[in-house]
């Protein structure tokens, strides 16, 4: 999965690429107005990096709380190491963002795949549906996905993000699940996190 998002992030910088993602983004900026731009911005600032590294410290913490020791270390690997994949993919790729004049919102950085907040949405996607149990796990895996398909338009729509960028960030954070319920499943680990028997009456 790394391979085939490196490989999506060498199609991003090409020249056919880039002429094709600003043709999408010139034509979503026709359908702008007040209502889906303040949408927009508002589902922005719940994916931020500040939200991000909030969600990765404390939902970990309140899951171990809650004696969940295996679903605390596999929720700190999903949120911790996404946006740690993105960021080295942001840096090797090193893509230009979409020209200024599309811009509804000035972005966080000059580097523009893969999207951060798709791959934070992403990630708490997946990680909600690693942890969550039962009929619950239908549930959540249908709000995560919504979410992040809300905060991917968003970015493409506030003309910050080409469209193969939020697709980069979704990959980027299948790579850190796929990592981490890897790295859960090994035998030391799975020995020490495993959630103790609840006693019944």
């Amino acid at each position: 999965m790394l391979m085939v998002l490196l490989g999506v992030g060498a199609a991003a910088t090409s020249t056919e690429v880039t002429r094709w993602g600003i043709a999408v983004d010139d034509a979503v900026a026709g359908w702008r107005n007040g209502v889906s731009t303040a949408l927009s911005i508002a589902a922005t600032h719940a994916a931020s990096a500040a939200v991000g590294v909030a969600a990765t410290i404390l939902a970990p913490a309140a899951l171990w709380w809650r004696r969940r020791g295996r679903d605390a270390v596999q929720t700190l690997l999903v949120l911790g190491g996404a946006l740690m994949i993105a960021s080295v993919i942001k840096l090797g790729v090193a893509e230009a963002r979409p020209p200024s004049r599309l811009w509804v919102i000035a972005p966080d950085n000059a580097q523009s795949f893969p999207s951060g907040h798709t791959t934070l949405a992403a990630a708490a996607a997946l990680a909600a549906v690693l942890v969550t149990q039962g009929g619950w796990r239908i549930l959540a895996g249908a709000v995560g996905a919504t979410a992040t398909l809300v905060v991917a338009a968003a970015r493409v729509y506030l003309g910050v993000h080409y469209p193969i960028d939020v697709l980069g960030g979704v990959l980027a954070a299948i790579c850190a699940a796929l990592l981490a319920a890897g790295l859960v499943e090994l035998p030391p680990l799975r020995r020490h996190l495993r959630t103790p028997a609840v006693s019944r009456p």
